[in-house]
């Protein structure tokens, strides 16, 4: 019996554990909505290329700290291009891909829950 009870211990333990990495929380961003076929590079950091007219790419959001993220529901973001904006949004953690993704393109793809026009 105490060998079940222990077991049982175990796997709620472990389930519980996999279900907190799993989950994720809403973070706030700040940056540019930018075309990925704008960003550029300027003292090794990325940026968004404000003169670019190159529409080939997909949005994706350029962090005031020069990271680079890709946006998973690009339908949201399409009237904020080019401009600075403050959203909450949640790290992917399935990105649409044939194959498993790797935990650096998991941690690259975020999903906007609310966006808003800001001042950089």
């Amino acid at each position: 019996m105490k060998r079940i009870a222990l077991l049982f211990l175990v796997v709620l333990g472990f389930m519980t554990f996999m279900h907190a990495q799993s989950s994720t929380k809403p973070m706030k961003l700040s940056g540019t909505v930018c075309n990925s076929s704008c960003v550029t590079q300027v003292d090794n950091l990325s940026t968004c290329d404000k003169g670019c007219t190159d529409m080939s790419g997909s949005a994706v959001l350029v962090d005031d700290k020069g990271d680079v993220m890709k946006i998973a529901n690009q339908d949201m973001c399409m009237s904020h291009m080019g401009k600075h904006v403050k959203m909450t949004a949640t790290r992917m953690n399935h990105p649409a891909a044939a194959a498993a993704p790797t935990e650096a393109q998991r941690e690259e793809t975020v999903r906007i829950v609310e966006i808003e026009n800001s001042t950089p």
